[in-house]
């Protein structure tokens, strides 16, 4: 059969009929996926944005020590015959802690004395009876043990924040549950080349029976504070080209009936990270600022007139897939 003009113009126009229903089927199934997708509600766990105070630490080892302690010396070199110390012994000033026998073969000397320059405790006798020495030997090692201290050694890159004052937790091997208060009573002028540490010595804050000199302390100490600051769990901030932003729960877009709410993405500047919180300021979001000024003072409010205002939440689990204006339900 011969194709006519007629068929061609039918096959045109077939065609063109087909062409548009597929295309409006796709953007019908398009529009139905976006509207789908705007319609799913994303459970999210939030936290109240509010001021906290927050202080830097670092955790590091010591010793503890005598403050005052002094090793002891013979006068001259010989064979110490007795000691009339042994470890723990009270000794004073002045007092006899041991005899060293100076004679050589074929001649005989007196016992020499050897006695504490201080007053205080025996803490080490390093050599036992017997054993010859000189002036260079220790005999005992004094200590003054009604003061204690501890020794410690800080790296480098936290030499900066280093000063008198500085605050710390003391925890013992022997109390691991409890915590015992000191301060830094000396810092080390010059740092140690081959460690490349500073000598950093700290002074407990009360006095206690409970601690020996000898004992391994492990410390915590606080070099900055910050005092009302935002800051918010460093899991939760989002890093997008270069730039940080968290979740806030949009509290204009709360529906009452439903109970759903909608989240903003915020801008923000991260100022310091410690622990598993980063400490927060925002960019250019007058409006949130405004808000979170406004739900802090008024928590701070003591007036009973005063309207207490809710503090904005900002959204620290189920964040992963959100997007700004995504609708969520806040679970408890």
């Amino acid at each position: 059969m011969a194709i006519t003009k007629k068929h061609i113009l039918y096959a045109a126009i077939s065609a063109l009929i087909l062409t548009s229903l597929i295309s409006c089927t796709k953007k019908e199934s398009v529009e139905n996926e976006v509207e789908e997708r705007e319609n799913i509600i994303q459970a999210v766990r939030v936290e109240a944005l509010k001021k906290r105070d927050l202080r830097k630490f670092i955790e590091i080892n010591g010793n503890i020590r005598a403050e005052k302690s002094m090793s002891v010396y013979p006068l001259m070199q010989g064979k110490i015959t007795s000691t009339n110390v042994h470890l723990g012994s009270r000794v004073k000033k002045g007092d006899v802690i041991a005899y060293v026998d100076p004679s050589l073969p074929g001649s005989r000397y007196a016992l020499n004395e050897v006695t504490s320059p201080i007053s205080g405790t025996v803490i080490s006798i390093p050599l036992k009876e017997g054993t010859r020495v000189n002036p260079e030997t220790a005999v005992v090692t004094i200590g003054d043990l009604s003061k204690l201290h501890v020794i410690t050694y800080i790296p480098e890159r936290y030499v900066s924040f280093l000063k008198k004052g500085l605050e710390a937790d003391i925890y013992l091997e022997a109390y691991p549950e409890e915590s015992l208060q000191a301060v830094i009573s000396e810092v080390s002028p010059v740092l140690d080349e081959a460690s490349r540490t500073k000598e950093v010595i700290l002074n407990f804050t009360k006095a206690d029976s409970r601690i020996n000199a000898g004992m391994f302390a492990s410390i915590k100490l606080y070099l900055k504070e910050y005092k009302s600051v935002y800051s918010v769990p460093t899991s939760c901030i989002i890093d997008k080209l270069g730039k940080k932003y968290i979740y806030l729960i949009d509290d204009s877009e709360i529906s009452e009936t439903k109970k759903i709410c909608k989240v903003r993405l915020t801008e923000i500047k991260t100022i310091e990270e410690i622990v598993d919180r980063s400490i927060i300021e925002f960019v250019s979001d007058t409006e949130t600022l405004s808000n979170t000024e406004n739900s802090s003072n008024t928590e701070t409010s003591s007036s009973p007139d005063s309207t207490k205002a809710s503090p904005l939440k900002v959204v620290v689990q189920g964040h992963e897939s959100l997007q700004d204006g995504s609708a969520v339900n806040i679970a408890k």
